[in-house]
């Protein structure tokens, strides 16, 4: 499980092994002994000069379904190396993960990937603006206001608006798909594909 994600990060992430530890210990002196899955350092002289590392990556196995404990696991690994993403995979899940260092322990963000190896400043921040998931609650508000927008804009009644909602979901839904085929995982927004497209 562990070797079939390292070569994901290798090929389609573009992340070298020298920017890699495996089973890292990540708690330092004193603490229980806890070794991260992987440990990417931004670049190979951020590894070698000890700084923060990147990302954070737990794997578990086929037959263990991801739970909110592993999640924390990876948290807690992440927050301990300062790290501003971690990953929990296993061969049927990924999930993508925000450290947010400004809130207390257990309040994570989760988004939809994690940086490509080399991804700027801007397409970091870019990324985790754009690619962040909806809460239910915000997916439904969200909904609302442009059924209105439509309706009021547009002078269309609540069922057309409805039925222009309908396309845009099944457009974003498309897009969505074609980029998961992607055998590259690059920072490609959902507006860069539909542009190149």
């Amino acid at each position: 499980m562990r070797q079939e994600y390292l070569k994901i990060l290798i090929q389609e992430y573009d992340y070298r092994l020298d920017q890699i530890d495996e089973e890292r210990d990540v708690t330092g002196r004193g603490g229980a002994q806890a070794r991260a899955d992987f440990v990417i350092w931004r670049t190979t002289q951020d590894k070698l000069d000890q700084k923060s590392p990147f990302i954070i990556v737990e794997c578990k196995s086929d037959n263990v379904a991801i739970k909110s404990k592993d999640y924390a696991q990876g948290e807690n690994y992440a927050r301990h190396a300062n790290a501003p993403f971690f990953v929990t995979h296993n061969s049927r899940e990924t999930k993508y993960w925000r450290t947010k260092t400004d809130k207390m322990p257990g309040y994570i963000e989760e988004i939809e990937n994690i940086p490509h190896a080399d991804a700027s400043e801007k397409e970091i921040e870019e990324l985790l603006s754009k690619l962040r998931v909806f809460r239910e609650k915000e997916f439904a508000d969200l909904l609302h206001q442009c059924h209105n927008v439509i309706r009021n804009r547009e002078k269309k009644d609540p069922a057309a608006a409805f039925d222009e909602i309908a396309k845009i979901l099944f457009i974003k839904v498309w897009v969505e798909r074609e980029l998961r085929k992607k055998q590259k995982r690059k920072n490609l927004s959902a507006s860069n594909f539909l542009m190149n497209s």
